[in-house]
Formats: C-alpha cells, sequence, structure tokens
C-alpha cells in the first residue's frame, strides 16, 4: 500500500460561471447596441453633407427628406452592363454584376404594405441566390453586402444620393423608388422585369 493522500477535487461554482457569463454577454449587447447607435448618428450626419455636396452638383434633395427616385432609364450593353439615368440626372454605367443586384432591387414587385409607397425590399438572402443562379456556384451574404456598398459608392460618383440604394438588418436591401410613379425606360426593362 503506498501512503498517497488524495487531493480534493477542485469544485466548480457553475452558479457563478454562468452568472458572470450573462453579465459579459448583457455587456457585449449593450456595447454593441451602443456601436449600433453611433453608426445611425454617423450615417445621418453623412447623408445630409452627401445632400449639401449633391446640390451642388445639381442633384435636387430637400433637407430632411429621403431620397426618393421616381423615374429610371436603363440601357443595356451587349457586355452585360448598363447605363442608368435617374429622374433623367445624369447617365452612369453599371458592369455585370453592379447592374444585377441593381436591376432586381429596383424591380421589386413582392407585396410591401408600408406606407411610404416604395418598392419592396429584397432580403440579402433573396438576392443572393438570385445572383447565384447567374454566378453558377452558391455566394455568401458578404458578396452581397460587398455589392450593394460598391452599388451605393457608384451612386454618390455619379452625383447621386447614396441612400437611394436603402438596407435594412431584418428587411434587406431596396432602391428608395415610388412604386406608382414607377417608370423604366429602355431595352434592359424587358430583360429584367
Amino acid at each position: 500500500m503506498t501512503n498517497e493522500k488524495q487531493l480534493p477535487l477542485p469544485r466548480n461554482n457553475n452558479g457563478a460561471l454562468v452568472r458572470d457569463m450573462r453579465r459579459r454577454l448583457r455587456l457585449a449587447l449593450n456595447t454593441l447596441d451602443a456601436l449600433i447607435g453611433k453608426i445611425e448618428i454617423i450615417e445621418k450626419d453623412l447623408a445630409l453633407i452627401e445632400s449639401s455636396l449633391s446640390l451642388d452638383a445639381g442633384w435636387i434633395h430637400k433637407s430632411g427628406e429621403d431620397p426618393v427616385a421616381y423615374n429610371l432609364d436603363i440601357h443595356s450593353h451587349p457586355d452585360g452592363s448598363v447605363e442608368v439615368a435617374i429622374d433623367s440626372g445624369d447617365k452612369f454605367t453599371l458592369g455585370p454584376r453592379l447592374a444585377e443586384i441593381f436591376q432586381f432591387i429596383a424591380s421589386c414587385d413582392k407585396e410591401y404594405n408600408g406606407n411610404d409607397g416604395l418598392v419592396g425590399w429584397s432580403s440579402r438572402e433573396e438576392i443572393k441566390d438570385y445572383l447565384s443562379k447567374f454566378a453558377s456556384k452558391q455566394l455568401r451574404i458578404s458578396y452581397v453586402n460587398n455589392l450593394v456598398h460598391l452599388l451605393r459608392e457608384k451612386l454618390y460618383k455619379a452625383g447621386y444620393d447614396r441612400n437611394l440604394i436603402q438596407t435594412h438588418r431584418q428587411k434587406g436591401v431596396r432602391l428608395a423608388m415610388k412604386r406608382s410613379a414607377r417608370g423604366v425606360h429602355g431595352a434592359a426593362s424587358v430583360a429584367w422585369l
């Protein structure tokens, strides 16, 4: 027989461990909420600055109102790119991938029960599935988010308000275009409606 002493096993205080983890979770969620609030404030400030810049560039935007499109003029090119003008403004060109996502969100005919009269929202999952058909491979949601960001930048560089492309965490993405006044002109309109 050996004279080994057994050391007592450490006691785990699972209750304290759970309380500590819940406290850390609440702290992380509160931090996230605060960051989201700051992001929303920055986006509003940025929209005000962009609207003042857009006024200088000839884009008419009333202070305090979100930008809204009434008419699109879209002409497609053989390479899949499109030339777009919004409300008879300056024309700009979108490459094939940006053209696909722009046309998809502009043509969203899902029933929309909001009171703003704009086209319906397309979820990021719906956009991903739509683009996956053309790519013949499965795409990621991050790819959709990148395309939406690039599309907004393209609008901004063309002198339009980037907030014409609206995003919402749960609802998805849409073009801020009036449903009742949806005048879409050009060769591309037949191909994607």
